[in-house]
């Protein structure tokens, strides 16, 4: 029988609880260079999401989801893929401005959590933490997104 996750984001990052906790070698900021002009989010649909959820509706809403966090980390002068927890929370906030909880966590939260995920398990990415887990953890607004989650299951 499978292990069920705690609801405590805590408890599902790795050795790193806090960005602080990171040592500057392997921190996302270090990979700019590498990733400069390449869309991974494009790839993370095309070679891993899309052929799992095929839906039409589903795709828009994802392909919308990624417009909005590849604006926000444009603006905050990152590439997508190398957030911060504070980028993600502030991203929190502001589609929470507009939405409520369950529409941020079901139609936002959930695929760029899915894409941070997938990240962390390839060996051509050098991710060793999660943005999204260690925002949940620590800052307000990213928590009430969490609750969403926890609420869901």
């Amino acid at each position: 029988m499978p292990r069920e996750l705690s609801n405590d984001p805590r408890d599902r990052l790795g050795v790193y609880k806090r960005l602080e906790e990171v040592p500057p070698r392997y921190r996302l900021r270090q990979h700019a260079d590498v990733y400069r002009g390449e869309d991974v989010w494009e790839t993370f649909l095309e070679d891993h999401l899309f052929p799992q959820y095929p839906k039409d509706r589903y795709r828009q809403d994802t392909r919308r989801a990624g417009r909005l966090w590849k604006s926000h980390m444009a603006d905050c002068g990152r590439h997508h893929a190398l957030a911060t927890p504070e980028d993600v929370d502030q991203w929190c906030r502001s589609l929470l401005d507009q939405r409520n909880v369950r529409t941020v966590y079901n139609h936002y939260w959930v695929r760029l959590e899915r894409f941070y995920d997938w990240l962390l398990t390839r060996t051509d990415h050098p991710h060793v933490y999660h943005p999204f887990l260690m925002a949940a953890a620590e800052y307000e607004t990213a928590s009430r997104i969490w609750e969403a989650k926890v609420e869901q299951r």
